[in-house]
C-alpha cells in the first residue's frame, strides 16, 4: 500500500513491530550469504587501502582495533559476527529493544571484554563526533526513514567516517516515497513502512557527499520480493594508494 505520507508515530510503530516479532524474525536467514557476501568485500578493501605495517615492516591485513558501527543490527548475524571475528570494535544500533536483547544474548563475552557496544536507538537520535568510524554498515536499515531522512542520515554517516573509512549499504533499487504493510511475515503486529529514492537518484546522492564508489551492484534479493542496490563508498582522503597484497 502506498503511503506518501509516514505517520507521526512512525518510529514507534516500527520499534513495535520489530519488538513483536523479533523471536520468530527469520526473514534475514535467506539474506545471510547476501550480508556475508558484502560484508567480506568490504573487509577486503579495508585491508587493501588501510593495511598496517608488522615488525619487519611488511604489509599485514589485519583489521585489529578498527571502529565500526552497524546501523540497525538486529541480533548482530551475521554482520557484527564477522566485525568481531577480525577484532574490530563495533558499535550496534536499532531501534528495537528485543533484537538489541538478542544480539546481547548472542555476544556476551564481547560486550564484556568491552569490544562491542550496542544501543536501543533511533539512528536519527545518534551523535558522534567527526572521523569516529572506519566503518559503518547499514543493510535493510535506512530504507525504513523517510526518504528525507535517509539524506541527512547519510551527510551524518559520511561527518563520522574518517578520511578513508567505507561505507557499505543497501537500499531497494525502486523508487518509492512511501510503501506500508499491515501486516509483514504474516505478523498481526507488523506493520512496516519503506521508502526509497530508486538506484539512479540514491547514486546521486552518494557522489554528492563526495563519496567515491568503490562498488554498485543491483541484485534480485531470494529473501524479499524486491531487487537492492548495494554499494560500497569510501569517504575521500585517507590512504591513497592500494596496499600490496591480495586476499
Amino acid at each position: 500500500m502506498a503511503a506518501p505520507n509516514p505517520p507521526p508515530d512512525l518510529k514507534p510503530r516500527l520499534k513495535e513491530a520489530y519488538d513483536s516479532i523479533s523471536t520468530a524474525y527469520e526473514w534475514t536467514q535467506p539474506h545471510h550469504p547476501l550480508r556475508m557476501n558484502y560484508t567480506t568485500e568490504l573487509l577486503k578493501l579495508l585491508r587493501k587501502y588501510h593495511a598496517k605495517k608488522d615488525e619487519s615492516g611488511n604489509d599485514t591485513p589485519s583489521l585489529a582495533g578498527m571502529h565500526a558501527l552497524e546501523l540497525g543490527c538486529g541480533s548482530g548475524v551475521p554482520v557484527m559476527e564477522i566485525l568481531l571475528a577480525k577484532d574490530m570494535d563495533v558499535i550496534g544500533v536499532d531501534l528495537s529493544g528485543a533484537q538489541i536483547a538478542l544480539a546481547a544474548h548472542h555476544f556476551p563475552n564481547h560486550i564484556e571484554r568491552h569490544q562491542l557496544v550496542l544501543a536501543e536507538k533511533d539512528m536519527m537520535t545518534l551523535t558522534y563526533p567527526p572521523d569516529e568510524f572506519d566503518a559503518v554498515v547499514a543493510l535493510y536499515s535506512i530504507c525504513h526513514l523517510p526518504r528525507d531522512e535517509q539524506r541527512v542520515m547519510l551527510e551524518r554517516v559520511e561527518r563520522w567516517l574518517k578520511p578513508g573509512g567505507m561505507f557499505l549499504m543497501n537500499f531497494p533499487a525502486e523508487e518509492m516515497e512511501g510503501k506500508v504493510k499491515e501486516h509483514w511475515l504474516g505478523q498481526e503486529k507488523g506493520w512496516m513502512y519503506w521508502s526509497a529514492w530508486g538506484e539512479e537518484k540514491m547514486l546521486e546522492i552518494i557522489k554528492e557527499l563526495k563519496f567515491e564508489i568503490l562498488l554498485q551492484e543491483v541484485i534480485s534479493d531470494p529473501g524479499a520480493d524486491a531487487t537492492f542496490l548495494w554499494v560500497i563508498a569510501r569517504k575521500t582522503g585517507g590512504p591513497a594508494q592500494l596496499a600490496k597484497f591480495e586476499d
